[in-house]
């Protein structure tokens, strides 16, 4: 058991940037509704739970889940500084390989959040030279300076996992 999550203590309790919790409040391009100029990404983000529990419990993030985010964080930015409206939007999709030693899980949600779309899981030995495999290639594009090189764009796009629900245009 872990203790319950808590937000972001600089803007801990800040009338409509956070929950009561601390995490800061975000729409649909990953803006606060009542502090448009602020984005927030990654585990600091208030993501309703799915339905009412007797244990208070959060919505994981994977981290495929937050470069998601990141994305359209990233693109929405971008927009707005050239004047043209946020349209970005993350898909929430959670591609995750949990190592455990000697064996694992390995998952796949689209979008994380229920109705998904695709729901797969495995686990095994596999499992655990996947994520090693992984953690390798990782290091070796951000290294390189290569946030998502065209094989692995190749790659996600025929798997049919995206990171952004709206492709941006005119770039």
């Amino acid at each position: 058991m872990l203790p319950a999550f808590r937000g972001v203590g600089a803007v801990f309790a800040i009338e409509k940037l956070t929950n009561p919790r601390g995490f800061v409040i975000v729409d649909k391009h990953q803006r606060n509704p009542a502090f448009p100029n602020v984005f927030a990404v990654g585990v600091c983000v208030a993501i309703a739970p799915v339905g009412a529990s007797p244990v208070p419990v959060g919505v994981p993030k994977t981290g495929f889940m937050i470069e998601s985010m990141v994305t359209a964080t990233a693109l929405n930015i971008g927009s707005l500084l050239r004047g043209r409206p946020a349209t970005a939007e993350p898909t929430w999709n959670a591609v995750c390989l949990a190592d455990f030693g000697d064996s694992g899980v390995a998952f796949l949600a689209q979008p994380q959040i229920p109705p998904r779309n695709v729901n797969w899981s495995s686990k095994g030995e596999w499992v655990h030279y996947a994520k090693v495999a992984f953690e390798k290639y990782f290091i070796r594009k951000i290294r390189r300076g290569e946030s998502v090189p065209f094989y692995e764009r190749f790659l996600l796009d025929r798997l049919n996992i995206a990171k952004i629900k709206e492709a941006r245009t005119g770039t």
